[in-house]
């Protein structure tokens, strides 16, 4: 059973209550002064004109790959009704504890140095990215992710398998992320959920899903934070999700779409973020996990790439099609082998497997392992 309701909304009433502060979402006088505050503080960027599709879609790429695995359709099967949004009801109290939580590790999420074992919350990567290069740039990027269920052993876990795109040195960059999560202290329960991730000028101002405003929803099927029912097993029927980011480029907006079918998500606005409006310098694509002390989650499948050649594509968490825009409103291309590179922050937990370019399924890696005592 879900943990958090979600609604329907008006998409006039959800604008005009947020601009005038008239008690959206049926919250208490509290709550909306709390709401009043982070309105003020984050400035309601892009909320005086919500636009509802891109100004133009990219133009459309082959990705009608085998189907080895079936498509995950997330969302509400009837939709909400036309001229609403979904918006999922988030108690205060699971609300004050995501924030809490996200306060205390948006530096790791926005850093790319790993969180050393011998410290309190441990943070680490496997994954592929593009080179870092002064002269990169890119305007989107796509993939196809596996979808599973990682089994954590408490709820100060964490582990996910995401798309990001990043702007900028370490010590100042932008980010988006997108993709799956399973978040115990974000969502209050152990499903795999959708889920996203922005930061701002290193974790500045940073945020998930819609736990606080920025993102923009007009999706009526598909909230951020929905329940992905259909999850991957190991050896048997798989499941992956198609997502693609790309900057509108009349607006400037940073579109999320879901699915071969493309469906707008909804935007993060271009005042929101900063420097990362004119393009993005670098692409990942990977899993990552954080945990208080051992054991470690496990990530993707649990399993390695080198632990199950047998099974395939049903053994290790694949990420196939990846993709990138080089063109602002151009195609998207398979990413250049030349540019890939390899980060696994602590090897004999996690890896990422690169297997370049694929006749059948595109640019495509397996990242995952087993987590647990691995370290030690």
């Amino acid at each position: 059973m879900e943990a958090k309701i979600t609604y329907c909304y008006s998409l006039l009433f959800l604008l005009l209550a947020i601009v005038n502060g008239h008690g959206a979402w049926g919250i208490s006088i509290e709550e909306e002064i709390e709401l009043e505050s982070e309105l003020r503080i984050q400035g309601i960027p892009g909320l005086k004109s919500i636009t509802m599709r891109p100004s133009s879609f990219p133009e459309p790429s082959t990705d009608d790959f085998p189907m080895m695995s079936e498509y995950e359709e997330v969302g509400f099967r009837e939709g909400c009704p036309l001229g609403t949004v979904p918006i999922r009801r988030i108690p205060k109290e699971d609300k004050r504890r995501a924030k809490a939580f996200l306060k205390t590790y948006s530096e790791q999420l926005a850093k790319d140095s790993m969180q050393p074992l011998e410290e309190p919350g441990a943070y680490f990567k496997a994954e592929v990215h593009t080179q870092r290069k002064r002269t990169s740039k890119y305007y989107g990027a796509q993939a196809f992710l596996n979808v599973y269920n990682p089994k954590l052993t408490t709820d100060q876990q964490f582990s996910r398998i995401m798309m990001k795109l990043r702007y900028g040195p370490e010590d100042s960059s932008t980010s988006l992320e997108v993709g799956w999560a399973v978040f115990p202290a974000l969502y209050n329960d152990t499903f795999t959920r959708l889920h996203t991730f922005w930061s701002v000028d290193y974790h500045r101002r940073s945020c998930m899903d819609a736990l606080c405003m920025g993102f923009v929803q007009v999706s009526s099927k598909i909230p951020l934070g929905m329940k992905i029912s259909h999850i991957s097993t190991y050896l048997g029927k798989q499941y992956d999700l198609k997502l693609t980011v790309f900057k509108d480029p009349k607006s400037g907006h940073w579109w999320l779409l879901y699915g071969r079918n493309s469906e707008p998500v909804g935007y993060w606005p271009e005042d929101l973020l900063g420097d990362f409006t004119s393009h993005i310098t670098e692409g990942k694509w990977g899993g990552d996990v954080y945990g208080l002390f051992a054991p470690l989650p496990p990530m993707g499948s649990g399993h390695k790439f080198e632990e199950s050649r047998r099974g395939g594509y049903r053994s290790a968490c694949y990420i196939r099609g990846i993709k990138v825009q080089e063109q602002l409103g151009g195609k998207f291309l398979d990413v250049d082998e030349v540019e890939i590179e390899e980060r696994e922050d602590i090897p004999m937990c996690y890896t990422v497997e690169d297997q370049g370019m694929s006749s059948s399924w595109g640019y495509t890696i397996y990242v995952g392992g087993s987590g647990g005592l691995c370290y030690w």
